[in-house]
């Protein structure tokens, strides 16, 4: 009894001492030094996690060192943490800790060097950052070793770094993680010197796109279909922002982002990735209007993380200092939503990249560049009304009213309307809708871009056919009467303006095909080459049979448009009131011609309202097939 009262005291002790020495390994103020060779908590009661770690450790490669962030793709928070550096080869302790936040503290592993972080409190964190420097003469493999706790009893040891290879303060950030491992672990997150595999499917830049980073590329809808030609990411560690562009398409020499207020050109701070015959560089512009020019990058604004080119994919990953100063003007990326503009082309010029042929588009609304979620294109309603406008007028009502000054003026000639010729009533009404089409649809394009551009060679044929065509009532208006001396000249300039602009107008088409803004297939060009053969040989057939009408009838009514049919009183000619040998035929091949000209209108109109027609056709179908399930 009395050894039992004996032992009491001892029992209480040794209780009391576990229960010390357990606050110690558990303390909220990091972890022991104790802890550097296993990594492991002692939390009383909890276990170590085996599933995948929502958590990863991000190294980025810098002059000898390596900035280092803590954190979780999913956006998870962690109470506690450690994390050390070793020799993959030997497995020794290997550099020191620098540049340590607040709420982190360094712990001397061996020798009284800084060889491992920890956390020194209990609240949440997320995407802490600090720097790894390399011994002066090293040269090896490290990894980074570390452990998360996401709260006292949830906890993950062993989450591995990817592999960091220094030789003697040059380092290089390697995308595979080791064959050994302590613990399980998962693929690093960010891999900075991924190379692209050919297949857009195993590509890994998509990966997180919505989720833990934005993800903006061209053409529209692109980042869903993981096949963008150009595209962009952003990806937000505590107050740093990692930028990645990659271009993919053949014979490209840039792609570049920029941060705009709106969705155009105009007063925007852009970043170019720009592949000059295998070296790929960075630079910082400013558009002003619908030029870009290059500026002395500020210091400290932007930094080159990692690139690399492969076949026809390029890219780089950079990382921009949240506020800079950039033409006077500062970019706070923290706290001001911006658009974003994504742009490529083929072209480089002296100290300047080219008009981007590839591809360029703008976000349609303002975020933050932290409010993971995706960004959506700008509407292009303008783009495709101009379009269906300029189709409509040229293709359409142009080629129908030119076709009747051209051929049917004694045709239809026993009948009037409005106390008109029919033709020249026809004439009159569809070229007058041609005229509003084309000014319209000059004021539309002109309200969508704000100023006028001429980068392109559609842009100044675009201008050259609203001109002209503009100019033609006017003319109209000051013809001289028939029969007088400057008539001839009224006809032949007349019949040149029209006819050039019709022709301005029909090769501005071809050229919008390869517009990326317009996204039209290339079998477009087919189309418009089918409307371009139907309308000639229907000119032609037409001039041999006018030819052939003006021999049966002994003078020449048809085939000459440039000299008036009658230069006597209309009342006195016998032929006046009568219309010319074949107008059966005619009134035939103007029916035909009709109908066809209709129908390449409207399909085309339809393709450039409804572009990119493919996309739009399979979305179709997959909602058909749907309903159908």
């Amino acid at each position: 009894m009395k050894t039992e009262r004996r032992m009491r005291p001892i029992f209480w002790a040794l209780l009391l001492a576990g229960l010390l020495c357990t606050e110690i390994d558990s303390l909220p103020t990091g972890a022991p030094q104790s802890a550097c060779f296993s990594l492991a908590p002692i939390h009383p009661g909890s276990s170590e996690q085996r599933s995948p770690p929502p958590y990863q450790v991000l190294p980025a490669a810098g002059q000898g060192r390596v900035r280092l962030i803590l954190g979780s793709p999913q956006g998870l928070a962690y109470e506690g943490f450690m994390i050390l550096a070793r020799d993959i080869e030997t497995g020794e302790y290997v550099g020191e800790f620098a540049n340590l936040p607040d709420s982190a503290k360094a712990l001397e592993c061996v020798d009284g060097i800084k060889n491992a972080v920890t956390h020194v409190n209990k609240d949440k964190k997320q995407n802490l950052e600090f720097d790894w420097q390399a011994p002066p003469d090293y040269e090896g493999t490290i990894i980074f070793n570390s452990t998360f706790a996401q709260d006292y009893s949830t906890y993950w040891v062993g989450v591995e770094s990817p592999r960091i290879t220094v030789l003697k303060r040059s380092i290089d950030v390697q995308t595979t993680s080791p064959l050994t491992t302590l613990r399980t672990t998962t693929s690093p997150f960010y891999n900075p010197t991924t190379t692209y595999q050919a297949t857009n499917k195993e590509d890994q830049f998509y990966n997180g796109c919505g989720t833990t980073k934005n993800c903006f590329g061209a053409p529209s809808g692109c980042v869903e279909e993981r096949n963008c030609k150009a595209v962009v990411s952003v990806l937000v560690r505590g107050e740093r922002y990692l930028f990645e562009l990659q271009v993919r398409e053949r014979g490209s020499k840039y792609v570049a982002v920029g941060l705009s207020d709106d969705s155009k050109m105009g007063q925007d701070s852009v970043v170019e990735c720009v592949n000059d015959d295998g070296r790929i560089g960075l630079y910082m512009s400013w558009n002003t209007g619908k030029t870009n020019a290059r500026h002395p990058t500020p210091g400290g604004a932007v930094q080159l993380e990692s690139s690399s080119a492969e076949d026809d994919v390029f890219s780089c990953k950079f990382w921009r200092e949240k506020t800079t100063v950039v033409q006077g003007r500062e970019y706070d990326l923290v706290n001001r939503p911006y658009h974003l503009l994504v742009a490529a082309g083929t072209q480089l010029k002296n100290n300047n990249v080219g008009f981007h042929d590839i591809v360029y588009l703008g976000s349609a609304e303002a975020k933050l560049l932290s409010d993971v979620g995706g960004f959506t294109a700008s509407s292009n309603v303008l783009l495709r009304v101009h379009g269906a406008l300029m189709i409509a007028a040229w293709i359409g009502t142009a080629s129908i009213g030119m076709l009747l000054a051209r051929y049917y003026k004694q045709t239809w000639v026993n009948s009037q309307l409005c106390g008109k010729d029919q033709w020249f009533a026809w004439h009159r009404f569809f070229m007058l809708l041609t005229w509003l089409m084309t000014l319209g649809s000059f004021v539309v394009i002109f309200v969508e871009i704000g100023e006028w551009s001429s980068d392109t060679i559609h842009a100044s044929l675009g201008l050259a056919t609203t001109i002209l065509c503009f100019i033609q009532p006017f003319m109209a208006a000051l013809r001289p009467h028939p029969g007088a001396p400057r008539r001839p000249l009224f006809n032949w300039a007349h019949w040149f303006v029209g006819n050039a602009a019709h022709i301005c107008a029909i090769i501005a088409m071809f050229f919008a095909v390869r517009l990326n803004k317009a996204q039209l297939p290339e079998w477009v060009d087919w189309v418009l080459v089918a409307y371009v053969v139907f309308h000639v040989f229907t000119h032609l057939f037409l001039t041999f049979a006018g030819c052939a009408s003006d021999r049966q009838a002994n003078q020449r009514v048809n085939s000459f448009p440039m000299k008036d049919m009658h230069t006597r009183s209309s009342m006195i000619h016998p032929d006046a009131r009568r219309d010319a040998p074949h107008g059966g035929l005619r009134k035939m091949v103007f029916g035909v011609y009709f109908l066809l000209i209709a129908a390449f209108a409207a399909v085309l109109v339809v393709i450039v309202v409804l572009a990119p027609i493919e996309e739009t056709w399979n979305n179709f179908m997959n909602s058909r097939g749907k309903k159908d399930e």
